[in-house]
């Protein structure tokens, strides 16, 4: 009896065993979805460059379990807004569809260049990478495209320009207006650059693409002076972001109950005689104005910036 029963105790191990092996996976998937579905996670304390406007393009979240689409987008932005490098957050287990739709999210750069948009410059991402299991977690790792000391330098230039040109008593547009003309009177747009981005072989190695382009060095590409404006806007705590195209970006502000575009690459014009000159005119107008002066250039997907709309 006790050989039958050892016999048959060996049998039972073997079947458990293989049956097992067979399905591993699917027992590792299922053990570790039961693990995530209860997994607490949280951000850490913002920083330093986080804000809280709300949008309707992505929404600030504190739910890392996303069940769709619009939730990965949130969840995305609000990682970038809180300036963290590495965090990693879960697929509820009844997304199905979860997966999908992150491939497809990771794909696409212009939506995930756009989430930057909405974010402080500072916090903005210059490489982005995701990495995601087949029992739903993901994994985000960004490389920031402003390095500690670059924020420095930048805070100190802005400091710097706030003592010589601001006064207590300007108002908030009297402000704008005078950073946006600081901006034009030193700097000039990197015109040599930009063609070569046109013409696909950007070798370039300055800082025209970002805020130090026309604060700190005197050249800069659109997405230089659209940088170096959102990261005073943000400072004055007024509600903005960058709207972008294929080949441009420029500012979008809410100013006395308004959103109204600010493009201070256009009031820079390019000149043949080389001549600096600085325009107003397109400071703070409506979106109707700004279909009237431009209706190519300064064209956008209105599904990402629905806010032009009200402007």
């Amino acid at each position: 009896m006790k050989k039958f029963w050892n016999f048959f105790t060996t049998i039972i191990f073997c079947a458990l065993f293989i049956l097992a092996f067979t399905y591993r996976e699917n027992i590792v998937n299922f053990v570790m979805s039961s693990v995530i579905q209860n997994k607490q996670v949280s951000l850490p304390n913002e920083g330093a460059n986080f804000n809280n406007y709300e949008f309707v393009f992505v929404q600030e979240t504190d739910d890392f379990h996303v069940n769709s689409k619009q939730d990965i987008l949130n969840v995305i932005y609000t990682i970038l807004n809180h300036g963290v490098n590495d965090f990693t957050f879960y697929c509820d287990k009844n997304y199905e569809n979860c997966t999908n739709d992150l491939n497809e999210i990771t794909k696409d750069q212009v939506l995930l260049s756009t989430i930057n948009n909405f974010v402080s410059p500072y916090n903005s991402y210059e490489k982005i990478y995701f990495k995601i299991t087949s029992y739903g977690e993901v994994n985000l790792t960004i490389d920031k495209l402003y390095s500690d000391e670059e924020i420095t330098n930048i805070e100190n230039k802005i400091k710097e320009f706030e003592s010589a040109n601001i006064k207590q008593n300007m108002s908030v547009k009297d402000k704008i207006k005078a950073f946006h003309d600081y901006l034009i009177n030193n700097s000039v747009y990197d015109k040599d650059r930009a063609k070569s981005i046109e013409n696909g072989n950007d070798s370039s190695n300055n800082n025209s693409h970002k805020a130090n382009g026309p604060l700190i060095d005197g050249i800069a590409l659109c997405s230089g002076y659209s940088d170096a404006m959102k990261i005073y806007l943000d400072k004055l705590e007024v509600p903005n972001y960058k709207i972008s195209n294929a080949n441009h970006i420029w500012n979008l502000v809410y100013v006395d109950g308004k959103w109204l575009h600010l493009d201070l690459t256009w009031d820079d014009p390019v000149t043949t005689d080389g001549s600096n000159i600085l325009l107003h005119r397109f400071f703070l107008i409506s979106t109707d104005e700004l279909n009237k002066l431009d209706a190519t250039g300064h064209n956008f997907n209105v599904d990402y910036y629905p806010e032009t709309q009200n402007s």
